[in-house]
């Protein structure tokens, strides 16, 4: 079989277009990193990546009976609740924040990942007393990036 100028042309073209076609798939971030940078955002204190990061409404709405020594008053509404979060995950006397980063080693474990939908296992390890702490954050991709809606405190 003798192939011509015009069909080697022909496939060229053909596995081109295949792969221009498979590398237009949709690229998302890993979840895990966003993770990552939330414990880096809190570590500096910094606000507005913490809520770039967090839907801290979202967060505010299951976290309030996990934290029974901290949670706030009952006359709070759920933007104070919000606010009152966002303080304990990046103000220096925060409960969140101590409790996640201090005398802690943070271990990401597996991802799983369903549509829009991701958990990230999280692992808090004491450095005193080597217990470990079992975590899972929840998060959702929206506006190009994950963000995490959902998490216990230990």
């Amino acid at each position: 079989m003798r192939l011509t100028s015009r069909s080697i042309v022909s496939a060229l073209f053909l596995v081109l277009a295949l792969g221009l076609i498979g590398g237009c798939g949709e690229s998302r971030p890993d979840p895990k990193s966003t993770v990552k940078d939330l414990f880096t955002a809190m570590r500096d204190a910094d606000t507005t990546a913490v809520r770039s990061m967090v839907d801290l409404r979202s967060a505010a709405t299951g976290i309030t009976e996990d934290l029974p020594a901290i949670q706030p008053a009952d006359s709070l509404t759920v933007p104070d609740t919000a606010a009152w979060l966002l303080g304990q995950m990046t103000s220096e006397g925060g409960r969140l924040r101590q409790r996640w980063l201090s005398d802690n080693q943070i271990v990401l474990g597996d991802t799983e990942i369903s549509g829009d939908s991701a958990l990230v296992e999280v692992s808090f390890l004491d450095r005193v007393t080597r217990v470990q702490y079992y975590n899972k954050m929840r998060l959702v991709f929206r506006s190009d990036r994950w963000v995490i809606t959902h998490f216990r405190t230990m």
